[in-house]
C-alpha cells in the first residue's frame, strides 16, 4: 500500500457522494475520502484538511463548482482539481478549463464512471506530488547553495547560467544575479582556456559523472583574470539537467 490519496469530494446529493465513496475506496485502498454538500462547508474543510485532490460537482447551491474553483485557485494555484458533474456542456467545460481545472468528467449512469474517475485522481496526485516534490528539492538547495563561501554556478545543457550564487556574484563583481543570468560557459574564461572547458563541460553533460577538479583563467564581468581551482559535477535544476561549477582560490 503506497502513501494515502485524501480526497474532498463536494457533492449536494449525499446519496451520490455516499455511493462515489463507496466505488472510489474499492477501486483503490489508498483513498480516503472526506465529503461536502456545499462550497462553503468544503472551504471549512480545507482551512483545516490536508488535501490531496478535490472533486465537485457543479451544480449546487451557493456557489457553483467553477465558483468553488475560482477560489481554491487564488489560494492553492497547483492542487488538482476535478469537475464531476451531470450538468455537462462546452460552455461550463470552457470555463473550467479557463479557471484551471485539471480534469472535467461527465457524470454517467455506470459504474465505469468511477474506475475513470479512480484513474484521473491517482494520475492527477501523481504528477502533482512529483510537482511539488521538485520546488522542495530546489528551495532545499537553494537554502543550502544561497549561502555557501564559495562560488557556484549552474549551466543549463546549452552551457547559459541559470543560477549564481551570492559568493559567485562577488568573485565575478557582479552587481545582480542578472548580471550573470545567460551569459555562456566561456564569458567566464581566460580566451586559451575556452576550448578544454567547453570539452570537459561536454563530457559532464554526456557521461552525467563528476569530474576532478582543475586549475582555469576566470574573467569577472569587467575582464579580470583570476586563477581558481574549478570542479565540476552534474545535477539537476527546475527539473532539466544541468552543470554545477564551483571555483576555489
Amino acid at each position: 500500500m503506497g502513501d494515502p490519496i485524501r480526497v474532498l469530494h463536494v457533492d449536494d446529493e449525499p446519496d451520490f457522494a455516499e455511493l462515489t465513496a463507496t466505488f472510489l475506496e474499492r477501486e483503490d485502498d489508498r483513498f480516503e475520502i472526506e465529503t461536502a454538500a456545499r462550497v462553503d462547508e468544503a472551504l471549512d474543510r480545507l482551512a483545516t484538511l490536508d488535501v490531496d485532490c478535490i472533486v465537485s460537482d457543479y451544480d449546487m447551491p451557493g456557489r457553483n463548482g467553477i465558483e468553488f474553483l475560482e477560489t481554491v485557485r487564488g489560494e492553492r494555484p497547483k492542487l488538482p482539481f476535478l469537475l464531476f458533474t451531470g450538468r455537462g456542456s462546452e460552455e461550463i467545460a470552457s470555463r473550467a478549463i479557463s479557471v484551471g481545472v485539471t480534469e472535467y468528467l461527465q457524470k454517467e449512469g455506470s459504474a465505469d464512471q468511477f474506475t475513470v474517475l479512480a484513474n484521473r485522481i491517482e494520475n492527477s496526485v501523481r504528477a502533482f506530488r512529483a510537482e511539488t516534490a521538485v520546488i522542495r528539492t530546489e528551495e532545499r538547495y537553494h537554502n543550502l547553495v544561497d549561502t555557501a563561501p564559495i562560488p557556484i554556478i549552474v549551466f543549463d545543457r546549452h552551457g547559459e547560467v541559470v543560477y549564481s550564487n551570492d559568493a559567485a556574484i562577488e568573485f565575478f563583481e557582479a552587481g545582480t544575479p542578472a548580471e550573470l543570468e545567460g551569459r555562456a560557459v566561456t564569458d567566464f574564461l581566460h580566451p586559451e582556456d575556452r576550448e578544454r572547458a567547453m570539452a570537459r563541460f561536454q563530457r559532464l553533460m554526456a557521461e552525467d559523472i563528476a569530474l576532478p577538479e582543475t586549475e582555469f583563467r576566470l574573467r569577472t564581468v569587467d575582464g579580470i583574470i583570476k586563477t581558481a581551482t574549478v570542479a565540476t559535477a552534474p545535477g539537476y535544476y527546475r527539473g532539466q539537467k544541468v552543470a554545477q561549477a564551483m571555483a576555489y582560490q
